[in-house]
């Protein structure tokens, strides 16, 4: 069985610690209304005007645990703002009596109502109106990542009760992966997908009541949700113990509820569910659902499911059955997951499907053959409607023809004590006293529930009292003493330990002459894998596609202070090669918006197997593509690397992911003039040498030489065997787990750590440069670019208005100057600053390493 961990220790010591180390502090309640200003002082009788005044990074008004209640004025209980975002513990609320209304609306563009952070986990929703947003009324936001830090999750424990969600763009509530233990009771979601044209077909559609992604825990109960665009609540990509009970779900486009469903293969944890399960141990009980377009209530990969006292009524209007066991294809890839359900119980359900499609077990020819079930459908003591109907598509035989209740249970052995019953149902199509009136014989479904979870209640011991001063002293020794265990643990988790002293020291910083212009360097390196997660060629196609044609539009209106547009620099992996996919890259690259150099990953490889690698793909793109240039003495490509999985010169602490010790000097005997996979934190291959450009001299005899090295300089001469160009790697102070401790900042950009102002100074800020020319300031950021998640966040919105502050910022033509620069031409100015180039950085772009041809004709001709 799995059991997933609930990560609950670290915020319980953290919470202690506020409590007991700073006892003055107390929870602070603060006041919004539509008719404030937001010059206020956030009382009662002073209130802000906006809720982003409350929120705002570094506004400095809210803390973790406070209050915000949004004050509801008759007549003016609206407020007009979209992406209201919880970065902390907090609740936000109506007075008793009112109910706020917070719409966004649908046209603005990638909009979100309300979002909660990672950091805001522990959070409550309460008592208020949410409509709009393009995508969401309410998401619950994730930092984690398939493959990624085992400590990342998403918004945690949070509250969502007595809320009206309606007319949003997509879901009503959309809940990421790792947003674990959230709670929706007493919620009512309506109209969803109104960002579709009328008459869109249902297929193009997806918009649900709650969309739940392997967020594990929730409960959703006591809620009405209905006339939803597709399905009114499903929990899938590995979700466990999740309960829906006593809600009403009518009017659906697709499906009522499903416990699992069809996620995509990067969404599942696979250390916690190898088998790619789609919801584990879920239950749905005491529910009454009518009037969908497809399954009642449908599982697709369930392990261990529940099913029962629910009332299915007028459902499967469209296809599918009233209980629907489905397949979950996992956008079709070549993983080994798509498994059946197993061992299910469906009990004492009253069903009454249209059309007298009452059950049915799916079976496709795909892939070999697949089941949606493996062995019995685990049915008793249901309640059917007269005429209904079971389909069992994997044996021909029954197969062959639908099924009546007796030859159902005489064929399959399966609802044996169940019956066919004239179900009566109140006016609106319900159970006329309850949800479920069981068939006769039936059994109580507790029994039903196995290993469900029991609250224990724990008495008090009786001895002798200690005085309330003394437990308080004593409690709040044990939460430091533990506070500062987990801070010790989360260190080590994190790899910090090797590389925070040098960060500490900040000692690769150096002063700026008054009146001194400025010069900012900025390179977006990509790990460029379109053949990440092994989805196909038709996907991998798709993903490249999406770069050709988004990266121009997104550039277009962008210039650094040479007149030079954005320029990314892909990073193609050798053991990805395919010519198309690199002649699409090189249209980029012929527009001035890219380049191409080499990133490997490989696995106890030798020097002999590394060295025709790459010399192997080196050759292609030099030879066919035109896309990397060639020595002018010895002929040899050159090219920059990066190094897959981080582990250059063989660092992981296992030896994983490389196996050649003496790699740095295989690289530059193969080509290579530097090296740009740093920062890895936290990953453990991450060099104590922090925030540098330096030269690493290879040790052949051990690993990671790279580890220290000596920094290129003014005037100093070419040492070692590699330049090491590294981008910025410290803390970031304004993103803490728990409002605490500060996460990481590793220069990373993804959909969950987007480009945001706050990050670009702290790159900025940090002053990586050639030692004696600090007013040349580089700063390189990395991706992995062709992950599906992450393209929203690279070729839309927040990358346009990442460049967009850059350019105002940094670029005023007096304190700063901006340049774009590829990762050669990065090189290039590295190499200029070390022979003692001044002023414009921008002239030494093609200073050592001219940039390559791209020539169309040597591609036709090859």
């Amino acid at each position: 069985m799995f059991r997933p961990v609930r990560r609950r220790h670290a915020a319980g010591v953290l919470a202690c610690v506020l409590a007991f180390a700073a006892p003055g502090l107390q929870a602070a309640e603060w006041f919004v209304s539509p008719l404030g200003d937001d010059a206020g002082d956030g009382s009662e009788q002073r209130p802000f005007r906006t809720v982003g005044r409350v929120l705002a990074p570094g506004s400095g008004v809210v803390a973790p645990g406070d209050t915000v209640t949004l004050l509801a004025p008759p007549g003016n209980g609206t407020y007009h703002e979209c992406d209201v975002r919880l970065r902390m513990p907090l609740t936000l609320r109506s007075p008793p009596g009112e109910r706020a209304h917070i719409h966004c609306d649908i046209d603005t563009a990638d909009s979100v109502t309300v979002q909660i952070d990672p950091d805001a986990s522990g959070s409550r929703l309460s008592n208020l109106e949410i409509s709009g947003g393009r995508y969401y009324g309410v998401m619950l936001q994730t930092n984690w990542y398939q493959g990624g830090p085992a400590g990342d999750t998403g918004a945690t424990g949070v509250v969502l009760e007595d809320l009206l969600i309606h007319d949003t763009g997509r879901d009503g509530i959309k809940i990421t992966p790792k947003s674990d233990n959230a709670t929706i009771r007493r919620v009512e979601i309506h109209h969803t997908g109104r960002i579709d044209p009328p008459g869109a077909p249902l297929e193009s559609r997806n918009a649900d009541g709650i969309d739940n992604v392997n967020g594990s825990g929730m409960v959703v109960e006591d809620s009405y949700i209905h006339d939803i665009a597709t399905t009114g609540v499903y929990f899938k990509g590995g979700a466990a113990d999740v309960l829906v009970q006593r809600n009403r779900i009518e009017n659906t486009g697709m499906a009522g509820i499903l416990a699992g469903f069809d996620t995509s293969p990067e969404f599942f944890d696979l250390q916690l569910n190898p088998a790619y399960h789609e919801s584990i141990r879920g239950t749905v009980r005491d529910n009454l659902v009518r009037n969908t377009g497809y399954a009642g209530i449908g599982l697709y990969a369930a392990l261990d499911a529940v099913v029962a006292d629910n009332t299915i009524i007028d459902v499967a209007r469209l296809g599918h059955a009233g209980l629907y066991y489905g397949i979950a294809f996992q956008d079709h890839g070549p993983h080994p997951g798509r498994p059946p359900s197993i061992a299910p119980r469906v009990v004492n359900n009253r069903v009454a499907a249209h059309g007298g499609r009452c059950l049915e077990i799916r079976h496709s020819h795909e892939f070999g053959g697949l089941s949606a079930l493996r062995g019995g459908p685990g049915t008793d003591y249901n309640d059917y409607q007269e005429g209904c109907r079971f389909v069992d598509q994997r044996a021909a035989g029954l197969a062959a023809r639908p099924l009546s209740l007796q030859a159902w249970q005489a064929a399959t052995g399966a609802d044996r004590h169940s019956a066919v019953t004239a179900l009566r149902l109140d006016g609106e199509g319900g159970a006329p006293s309850g949800n479920t009136v069981p068939a006769a014989g039936a059994v109580p479904v507790e029994a039903a529930i196995q290993g469900a979870a029991e609250e224990v209640a724990v008495s008090p011991a009786k001895g002798a009292a200690i005085p309330l001063l003394g437990w308080l002293a004593l409690l709040a020794v044990v939460c430091v003493l533990a506070a500062l265990a987990a801070l010790v643990y989360l260190a080590h988790r994190r790899n910090v330990a090797g590389w925070l002293f040098a960060w500490l020291r900040q000692d690769w910083r150096a002063p700026v002459p008054p009146g001194t212009t400025r010069h900012l360097l900025f390179c977006f390196v990509d790990h460029y894998e379109p053949g990440w997660g092994g989805p196909g060629l038709e996907r991998e196609r798709a993903r490249v596609a999406r770069w050709r044609q988004e990266l121009p539009s997104l550039c277009a209106g962008h210039r650094d202070a040479d007149g030079r547009p954005p320029v990314h620099s892909f990073f193609f992996p050798g053991e990805e090669y395919r010519p198309e996919h690199i002649d699409t890259l090189v249209e980029l690259c012929r527009l001035g918006l890219g380049e191409i150099e080499i990133h490997l990953h490989h696995e106890d490889d030798t020097e002999a197997g590394l060295r025709q690698s790459l010399s192997q793909f080196t050759g292609v793109l030099a030879d066919r593509h035109d896309a990397l240039p060639r020595d002018p003495l010895t002929g040899q490509p050159r090219w920059a690397f990066i190094h897959g999985n981080w582990a250059l010169d063989n660092s992981h602490p296992q030896g994983r992911h490389c196996g050649v010790d003496n790699e740095l000097v295989v690289l530059r005997e193969e080509g290579c003039y530097a090296d740009f996979t740093f920062p890895a934190a936290p990953d453990p291959c991450q060099p104590r040498t922090i925030n540098r450009i330096y030269h690493a001299t290879d040790d052949p005899a051990r690993p990671k030489s790279h580890d220290r090295g000596q920094r290129v300089r003014v005037g100093g001469v070419d040492e070692g065997d590699l330049m090491i160009i590294q981008g910025p790697l410290g803390l970031r102070w304004k993103s803490r787990k728990f409002g605490l401790i500060p996460r990481i900042e590793n220069a990373d950009v993804r959909a969950v750590a987007p480009p945001s102002r706050d990050r670009i100074d702290a790159w900025v800020d940090t002053g990586i440069h050639v030692e004696g020319r600090p007013e040349w300031i580089f700063v390189k950021i990395h991706t992995h670019g062709a992950e599906d998640a992450d393209m929203d966040t690279l070729l839309g919105p927040a990358m346009d208005q990442a460049f967009t502050y850059l350019e105002s910022r940094y670029n005023d033509g007096r304190d700063w100057k901006l340049h774009y620069v590829s990762a050669r031409e990065m090189y290039n100015i590295a190499k200029a600053a070390a022979a003692g180039k001044a002023g414009e950085p921008g002239l030494w772009r093609d200073y050592c390493i001219p940039r390559p041809g791209y020539a169309a004709a040597r591609r036709r001709a090859a």
